[in-house]
């Protein structure tokens, strides 16, 4: 060296690095999982924090409120309305719904268990059992 000191580096360290990036993490972690949810936790927990009511909770509660309040549609009949942006599956009567026809299906069936080939059945010659040997 020709003689000039070297200085210490300025900025993060490799542990505030790490902190940083695990922070940002879990909060994309959050951000992931309420979207999965079709839920807010950044606003819920604000609303916690704030000691209001969350906004999606009241605005469901009212339109429960709304759906309660509404006549009673004829007994099997569906409809699809759209409450709060979210499409619905209803039998209360809705100013925008449209009556949907339900069709009744089996479900999920197990699968069916294929038949036995013939030849397996059959008995193996001792060519067979030596190359069914060999390829273990």
């Amino acid at each position: 060296m020709s003689g000039k000191q070297i200085s210490k580096q300025r900025g993060l360290g490799l542990i505030q690095v790490a902190i940083v990036m695990a922070s940002l993490a879990a909060i994309a972690m959050a951000f992931l999982m309420s979207a999965r949810h079709e839920r807010n936790f950044f606003t819920e927990g604000l609303a916690k924090l704030t000691g209001q009511a969350p906004a999606a909770a009241s605005a469901s509660a009212s339109a429960s409120a709304t759906a309660v309040a509404a006549p009673a549609a004829p007994a099997g009949v569906l409809r699809k309305c759209v409450i709060d942006g979210k499409t619905v599956l209803s039998d209360v009567d809705c100013k925008d719904g449209k009556v949907v026809k339900a069709i009744d299906t089996r479900g999920i069936e197990a699968p069916k268990v294929p038949k036995p080939d013939p030849a397996d059945a059959a008995p193996q010659s001792a060519t067979d059992k030596m190359i069914e040997k060999a390829t273990r």
